[in-house]
């Protein structure tokens, strides 16, 4: 980036040079596209057409005055200021070329080593007979110009003497064109007589939805582009190095709106004779997001997939599988069709409607464990439960299983202990859920790793905390279509909530220290759908200055107990009340008889009787040092009979009687 920065200044240089001798002369526009000057080995391409409102309107938002003490960005502020400062004072340069096209490309020069090239329309300036005479008279002795020839194209070369940095351009058609490495110049100029990017009508038909769109165009040329990325990321990625045999080129705009949003919409070409996800979404289909109804407003982050027919939807997925992966697939399909006597199209997809939703939510009190949840909408209310309960009974017949289930706040949730078996009828898709729990609420059949996220999940449906419900949720899904193939949301505050349990120490410190700017964008969203057969892509985040806080970073059992409000005699509650009432506890295995939680300091904490995935039994809980702290009984998930309080010292501090979990008076 500083190299880029420098770059840039050095380019204001020379355009200033010729400013200030070909002012008159300026005017000429050039009927050359600078597109047929960039070597086909791009990555990247950057295109503007007004580069110095653009950089006006990004340097001085709000949004970048935050973002420039964000750590990595800080270590830039210095140039950019240099740059800022230069632009203000040459208000000639805004008249000459603030509405002049200027294009950037990034090229690979040697394996593994990428570096710029910058081509900026100067108009009639670039015929200057005498160029390097006009530029040495400005730069005086701290630069010094020489010239040579290749393939009969003039290439000067400008040397930063005290500092020995090399920067080479050259002038055609009209064209100012620079670069920090030599290589790279004389590619655009054998380009010349190829013009291989601008001539593609892969490039062609992506590029012409965007034009005159934006403050700035971004162009992704997928064949070197996955290179590029593995250079970026220090290793290779095969998710993004398969993209070079499904996808040829990427075109978007970059708004920025008066009301803090930002947005970078555009389309991406995808390679037809190769099955993909990328096609898959394209021929599958779209639907409105109706699972809103059901989802928690907690809900961190959530990935949509619409399509018009399961079955079709289904086919296509198994088609972008590798050849190994389709063989596999269909094997254990077929293995579990026939164990099992049941029928994927009739028992499965026979009643999924059009919409599959991958929820992340926010850990409310399961420790580490990330709340995943996969829901599916289906046609009816009646067909999924039959067909799942047809599932569960031919488990039990053909497996040594057990099917469980248990009743919450009227609600079913089933446990099916047979792992593996959700991603062998659906998929990758639903790949996360190893021992699949499910329950169905209203239209919906939502299926998870844990039983305690459906009930969490019952909860915020029951009390009305869902998406649909939010305020702030609803404002911005307005932003994208109604209808589309594939949508992601992402709330940041809560993503945030979630992220330090998972990502490395060195990583969260980083976070931490760019929190402040983080939490200035609540919400971002993804949406992709066919549009005339390319896919259409919009990416939006909104940002805002009234957002200063995050949600806590962990809502665990502060959040969670029903503290008694018993009160000392000096008016504030003794801390041995904190842990007095019953705790939520999560219980991942409906097969458990008991279960246990431990300190820090590998000490027992707790331990309760099960039954079926309720508290059923003696519950116990002790001090660190070992004594009981409580002591009491639980009948089908609610607190009975006798509970006592004890201090470290075995005393007895106070006892309860309840019946059906709720306190009894004294008499």
């Amino acid at each position: 980036m500083k190299k880029f920065v420098k770059i840039t200044v050095v380019i204001i240089v020379i355009a200033a040079a010729l400013y200030f001798v070909y002012q008159y002369y300026l005017s000429g526009k050039s009927t050359y596209q600078s597109i047929y000057l960039v070597p086909s080995n791009a990555a990247l391409i950057i295109e503007t057409d007004a580069a110095f409102d653009a950089w006006d309107k990004i340097i001085h938002s709000d949004a970048w005055n935050k973002a420039k003490y964000i750590h990595y960005l800080s270590k830039l502020n210095s140039e950019i200021k240099s740059i800022d400062s230069l632009i203000n004072k040459k208000k000639l340069l805004l008249k000459a070329f603030g509405r002049r096209k200027i294009t950037v490309s990034l090229h690979e020069y040697r394996t593994g080593e990428y570096d710029f090239l910058f081509i900026f329309n100067v108009g009639k300036a670039a015929q200057a007979r005498n160029p390097q005479k006009i530029i040495n008279s400005l730069l005086g002795k701290d630069f010094s110009l020489t010239q040579r020839d290749y393939n009969e194209q003039t290439i000067y070369e400008l040397r930063d003497i005290e500092h020995g940095e090399m920067y080479y351009f050259m002038l055609v058609r009209n064209k100012l064109v620079v670069s920090e490495n030599y290589k790279i110049l004389e590619s655009s100029v054998n380009e010349m007589n190829q013009m291989a990017l601008g001539r593609d009508l892969d490039f062609i038909e992506v590029s012409k939805r965007i034009s005159g769109k934006g403050l700035f165009n971004v162009y992704i040329n997928y064949r070197y582009f996955p290179d590029y990325m593995k250079k970026l990321l220090g290793r290779n990625l095969e998710s993004i190095n398969s993209l070079k045999a499904k996808l040829n080129y990427s075109a978007f705009s970059f708004y920025v709106m008066p009301d803090g949003l930002l947005a970078l919409e555009g389309y991406t070409g995808i390679n037809d004779t190769v099955s993909s996800f990328f096609k898959t979404v394209l021929y599958s289909g779209n639907s409105d997001f109706k699972s809103a109804e059901v989802l928690p407003s907690r809900v961190a982050s959530l990935v949509k997939i619409g399509f018009n027919d399961p079955v079709d939807y289904y086919k296509r997925s198994l088609s972008s599988f590798s050849a190994t992966e389709y063989k596999n697939t269909l094997e254990t399909l077929h293995k579990y069709e026939r164990k099992l006597k049941i029928d994927l199209e009739e028992n499965i997809l026979s009643w999924i409607d059009n919409e599959i939703i991958l929820v992340y939510t926010q850990p409310s009190n399961l420790g580490r464990n990330n709340e995943f949840t996969a829901v599916i909408k289906s046609k009816n209310k009646r067909e999924p439960k039959k067909n799942l309960d047809y599932i569960s009974e031919q488990i039990e017949k053909n497996f040594p299983v057990k099917i469980r289930e248990v009743e919450y706040k009227h609600y079913t949730i089933r446990y099916i202990s047979l792992p593996g078996i959700l991603k062998a009828l659906f998929g990758k898709m639903l790949d996360k859920i190893e021992k699949p729990y499910y329950t169905i609420i209203d239209n919906y059949v939502l299926f998870s790793n844990h039983p305690q996220t459906l009930k969490n999940i019952i909860d915020d449906y029951i009390t009305g905390n869902t998406l649909v419900n939010s305020a702030d949720y609803i404002s911005f899904v307005k932003l994208f279509n109604k209808k589309n193939s594939a949508y992601a949301y992402f709330d940041i505050p809560v993503l945030y909530s979630n992220m330090k349990n998972f990502v490395s120490y060195e990583t969260w410190q980083d976070l931490e220290y760019n929190k402040p700017y983080i939490s200035s964008f609540p919400q971002a969203g993804v949406q992709i759908d066919n549009d005339r057969n390319l896919l259409h892509l919009m990416i939006k985040a909104r940002y805002s200055e009234n957002v200063e806080d995050f949600l806590p970073q962990n809502f665990n059992e502060q959040a969670i107990f029903s503290l008694f409000r018993e009160k000392s005699d000096t008016g504030s509650m003794p801390d041995i009340y904190e842990n007095w009432s019953s705790p939520k506890i999560i219980i991942h295995d409906l097969d458990a008889s008991d279960m246990k939680e431990y300190y820090e300091s590998g000490e027992l904490k707790f331990e309760i009787e099960l039954k079926q995935g309720l508290k059923h039994g003696t519950y116990r809980k002790y001090h660190e040092n070992g004594e009981l702290m409580v002591k009491g009984k639980y009948k089908d998930d609610m607190q009975d009979g006798s509970w006592k309080l004890y201090d470290e010292q075995k005393n007895l501090l106070e006892e309860k009687i309840y019946k059906d979990g709720k306190e009894k008076e004294d008499d």
